[in-house]
């Protein structure tokens, strides 16, 4: 849940009841205590608009916000044995579709191929983008080796 504290109990009513005028949904407050409560799950735009109805509301009334990151612990993966056969599979379908699509490319085709995924980040590359250009690249090298 993602949280805002008041100093005081009275500042959280009067807090609840202005982002309910301002009609903000999603919160929740029990009634007692200085804090409300939202969802997880809301979007960062969502939160980020609760937080400047905060912030302009606190300043009215001469408050100052603080926001705070709170570290938790991260859930245990799952373990995914099953999927370890699947992904070797994936991976050989992915290599040979990019041969099929390499070899298919004229040098120069294939030159330029090259030089335009050597120009992407490689977190950007697709898995099949990323085999085609481990192969386009092995091609490059096979050809200057040629050369000499």
């Amino acid at each position: 849940m993602r949280t805002i504290e008041a100093p005081s109990e009275e500042l959280a009513k009067a807090l609840h009841v202005h982002l309910l005028e301002k009609k903000v949904r999603g919160s929740v407050y029990d009634g007692t205590g200085a804090t409300i409560e939202f969802p997880e799950n809301m979007s960062l735009a969502q939160w980020l608009g609760i937080v400047g109805v905060v912030e302009k509301w606190a300043k009215g009334r001469e408050l100052e916000t603080v926001q705070s990151l709170k570290v938790l612990k991260a859930p245990e993966p799952e373990e995914q044995v099953d999927n370890e056969p699947a992904s070797a599979e994936e991976t050989s379908r992915l290599e040979a579709e990019a041969k099929k699509k390499v070899d298919g490319l004229s040098s120069d085709k294939a030159e330029e191929r090259y030089i335009y995924l050597s120009n992407k980040p490689l977190t950007e590359l697709t898995d099949e983008e990323f085999q085609e250009r481990l192969l386009l690249a092995q091609r490059t090298s096979g050809k200057k080796k040629d050369g000499k």
